[in-house]
């Protein structure tokens, strides 16, 4: 008789922030928060084999620092003895959210907001190890046309919507954990209200309709988006048609139907984690004098980020973590930054894998990774302009992909 040793458990964790604090997302949008429309959560998943865990905690904010995550980490290595870098700690992007990081991403961090979010964070993955009970693990991917759209100018998305879903031996769900690769910008800069924004509908429609708990992770949309351009959101604090809570429940009912429609199949195997460390160099700083000019422009856009730069231009580098966790033998690939979507693409084929599961904006959101190196010379806001949102001196040079990239696929191999 073969004992199925898998374990799993899930938990969430509310992190919504007092109103009345920074927003985070848009350069645009001035206005503190004015209420909260609906809550933003941690959700955390641990996977065990007996000899390996493995916890994914996904939060709904804009972003966390790589130091920050690696602090959730290390606290939740306190409380509980899982490995630093067996803890994967992701965030579902969403631009109406409280400001996090040092940057500020358009808001300025309250210390003793992310203080407390960061502890619940890890109390997500605590209780999340705590109810760790026998399980059985399926997975499978959907595909879903419509909600992202290519914002520079490119036709190519990722449709595919990979699913794990974990339930007990009689069958009852624990855990479905799904992903799709859309910036969660429904709502733009005129919105006040605290909101996870699709992802939070489609969370909310798939426990819904099958019980459990749904995590969801970000795919790799650093280009992908609801439907216009960046510049609406950096220069304009008007309303836009279509930038509704009716659409967020929208795009978010056809997520997360997808994730339910998408047919799973039983897998089983070892938990493992493979984890490294990769630094990602930053292009050349502006000068005194073009950070003086920038300063002064009208509209005062960067302003901030300008004087800030010409006090301190910061490191030179950044240092992220890559990772692949294996649960059940199915494979979960997590990246850093704001991952181009031809990461997921192309190491689904490198991986001969469709199904993949390539979530981004994990273990530190420090800027936007674009991939391949063609996208430097056509420019662009998340070439020219993104860094500034994040507090860097430059963009990241353009290798950087490249060498995620390398980290992922060599992770891959090793967690096989």
């Amino acid at each position: 008789m073969v004992v199925n040793r898998l374990l799993a458990g899930a938990a969430v964790a509310d992190i919504t922030p007092p109103v009345g604090g920074s927003l985070a997302g848009y350069a645009a949008r001035a206005s503190a928060s004015t209420a909260v429309h609906d809550p933003l959560l941690a959700t955390a998943v641990a996977v065990s084999d007996g000899a390996a865990t493995s916890v994914v905690i996904c939060a709904d904010l804009i972003a966390l620092d790589p130091d920050t995550t690696r602090r959730i980490a290390r606290d939740l290595h306190e409380r509980t003895g899982v490995p630093e870098e067996a803890v994967a700690v992701a965030v579902t992007h969403t631009h109406a959210g409280p400001a996090v990081t040092s940057g500020g991403i358009g808001g300025v961090a309250d210390p003793s907001y992310v203080e407390d979010a960061c502890s619940r964070i890890a109390g997500a993955g605590e209780a999340a190890i705590a109810a760790l009970t026998p399980a059985v693990l399926r997975r499978g991917h959907g595909t879903l046309h419509g909600v992202a759209h290519n914002r520079r100018g490119g036709t190519l998305t990722d449709p595919a919507v990979p699913v794990v879903r974990l339930e007990r031996l009689d069958g009852e769900p624990i855990a479905t954990v799904f992903s799709h690769a859309c910036h969660p910008v429904t709502l733009g800069p005129d919105n006040l209200r605290i909101t996870a924004d699709w992802p939070g509908y489609a969370r909310r429609h798939l426990e819904s309709r099958i019980g459990g708990v749904a995590l969801f992770l970000q795919g790799c949309c650093g280009q992908l988006n609801t439907g216009h351009t960046a510049v609406d959101s950096l220069r304009g604090a008007e309303p836009r048609p279509g930038r509704t809570f009716e659409a967020a429940e929208r795009f978010g009912t056809l997520v997360g139907e997808a994730a339910l429609a998408t047919a799973t199949e039983p897998a089983e195997g070892p938990v493992s984690v493979a984890a490294t460390r990769v630094e990602l160099p930053l292009g050349d700083p502006l000068t005194p004098a073009e950070l003086r000019a920038l300063a002064d422009e009208p509209d005062g856009l960067w302003t901030r980020w300008a004087l800030a730069q010409l006090a301190d231009p910061g490191p030179a580098a950044v240092e992220v973590r890559v990772a692949v966790h294996r649960w059940g033998g199915v494979p979960l690939v997590f990246l850093p930054c704001e991952p181009f979507v031809e990461f997921a693409v192309e190491l689904r084929e490198a991986l001969g894998d469709p199904g993949l599961l390539v979530a981004g904006y994990t273990g530190g959101v420090p800027g936007y990774l674009p991939y391949p190196e063609t996208h430097y010379a056509e420019g662009g806001y998340e070439i020219r302009e993104a860094h500034r949102a994040y507090g860097l001196r430059a963009a990241f040079t353009p290798d950087a992909g490249r060498r995620v990239m390398a980290a992922a696929l060599t992770l891959a191999g090793e967690a096989g």
